[in-house]
């Protein structure tokens, strides 16, 4: 599986346009152009897309350019492939059951009803502001954790409002910034479950 053009490119353009996000500034289509290397024309089809599911805001006149609708601390990488792409579907069954004969009795459709389910989890799973900390983003992906002596843990989705062990801020991503070691620039990642 793959994902193609469409939203790799959308997520580019928008992770270029919350590097403004808090200014008043905006983004031209010509700077996220050049910074990405990727075709004006195809971001104006994207951007679109973008400001229809209201990701995006266009600005007109001099100084005009794009910027966030929402800040990027509420904009997750599904809320950007889903507007580019339509709801995460692997198998048309798993969204609209009523098109194939067999779904009732299908064997494999619990698997792609799963695997739809953690795709979905893990596009939730990060924002477009916790994409902007490379190291945040590392730290996630290396599945580090702060670990305190009886704290029972069991994998899972990480996500706004998880608890995470130790002090320090937490983001959209179950990423905590401590002062005591651990990921590179002291990010943790917790991925441990509500209770």
């Amino acid at each position: 599986m793959r994902l193609s053009t469409r939203p790799r490119y959308a997520l580019r353009l928008m992770i270029e346009v919350a590097r403004t996000a808090g200014t008043e500034e905006t983004m031209s289509l010509a700077t996220v152009a050049e910074q990405t290397h990727l075709s004006r024309g195809y971001l104006e089809q994207l951007t679109v897309a973008l400001r229809a599911h209201r990701l995006l805001r266009g600005v007109c006149g001099k100084g005009g350019g794009f910027s966030l609708a929402r800040s990027p601390e509420e904009i997750t990488v599904r809320d950007v492939i889903e507007s580019v792409l339509g709801p995460i579907n692997i198998v048309e069954c798993v969204e609209n059951p009523s098109i194939c004969a067999k779904s009732a009795r299908c064997e494999c459709r619990v698997v792609y009803l799963l695997i739809n389910k953690r795709i979905t989890e893990a596009l939730d799973e990060f924002t477009l502001a916790d994409l902007l900390d490379v190291e945040r983003v590392r730290c996630a992906l290396a599945g580090s954790r702060i670990d305190q002596p009886g704290t029972a843990r069991k994998p899972g989705r990480a996500g706004a409002g998880r608890n995470v062990q130790g002090k320090g801020k937490q983001s959209s991503a179950g990423v905590a910034h401590t002062d005591d070691g651990g990921c590179p620039g002291g990010w943790h990642y917790d991925r441990t479950e509500d209770r």
